[in-house]
């Protein structure tokens, strides 16, 4: 297939909806080899029904929590696994949560879990796939 991204292995996560669905979408019709990442693995699953259904064996639903330094290991091993490498990595999981509204009513703890998928998530996103990046030869994040 040729395409921008032909043949490149790229992990997207939040992939069960929106800008995550969107981009495996487009990046899959530009030929690469797609690892949806999201912590809802039936939309995850979906986002793969929508892909396959083009490009059959191109596309993975890895379920993680963007939040979890153990589950970020896990996507990307399976991305190298399946794969064999890893190229592009977009870390685009992030909420706004209900519960979010002003510093006075918001609670330390809705706080918290803002941050940690928001900002710590993608710092353990670059954790986990910088050195996977560096492992192929060099990627785009």
């Amino acid at each position: 297939m040729s395409g921008r991204l032909a043949e490149k292995v790229a992990l997207v996560t939040g992939a069960g909806g929106g800008i995550g669905r969107e981009t495996c979408r487009v990046f899959a019709a530009e030929g690469a080899l797609v690892v949806a990442v999201d912590i809802n693995e039936d939309s995850c699953r979906e986002t793969v029904t929508q892909i396959e259904a083009d490009r059959p064996g191109t596309v993975i639903c890895v379920t993680a929590d963007v939040a979890s330094g153990e589950d970020c290991l896990a996507m990307v091993a399976a991305a190298e696994e399946t794969f064999g490498r890893l190229d592009v990595l977009f870390n685009n999981a992030g909420i706004m949560d209900p519960a979010d509204g002003d510093a006075v009513e918001t609670s330390l703890e809705t706080w918290n879990r803002t941050l940690a998928i928001n900002l710590t998530g993608v710092f353990l996103g670059c954790k986990a796939g910088v050195p996977a990046l560096l492992r192929a030869g060099g990627g785009s994040i």
